[in-house]
């Protein structure tokens, strides 16, 4: 796979912050990419997240999400009650994924792993449609 492409959309009116990823991602590429995010105006500890990780090949172990929760933990305006819902298709995606789920106290996140557009925009409790999130997707990934 290619380098990592990685986008996102913050919808205030929906309390959410929508993250499109492709191709390769490693742990120093996703802190940079968080990095943006974080600093951007509009972000708020208080958004929920949802995360599209189905087109990445994830190039991290078990200690590179321990880094990556210690990272966060440093950064005192990303801590706070919010709902990360993670999109994944394979075991590569997946396995990342649920060490961070399992790990999702640490930083007062409740964590949601999804194979559906549908499933994860039902448990972010969000009026946002699956058709607009297609839609955002389409739009991120340019």
């Amino acid at each position: 796979m290619n380098p990592s492409k990685s986008n996102y959309k913050i919808l205030k009116n929906h309390n959410i912050i929508v993250e499109y990823h492709e191709g390769t991602l490693d742990l120093n590429s996703y802190i940079s990419f968080k990095t943006l995010v974080f600093n951007n105006p509009f972000y708020s500890s208080s958004l929920n997240y949802i995360v599209n990780f189905k087109n990445v090949n994830m190039n991290a172990n078990f200690n590179d999400v321990e880094k990556y929760i210690d990272h966060l933990k440093q950064i005192p305006k990303v801590l706070g009650k919010k709902r990360v819902a993670l999109l994944t298709r394979t075991p590569n995606q997946i396995v990342p994924s649920t060490i961070y789920k399992m790990k999702e106290a640490e930083l007062s996140h409740s964590v949601g792993i999804f194979s559906t557009y549908e499933s994860a925009l039902n448990w972010l409790q969000t009026d946002l449609t699956s058709n607009e999130l297609i839609n955002i997707f389409i739009e991120l990934k340019k």
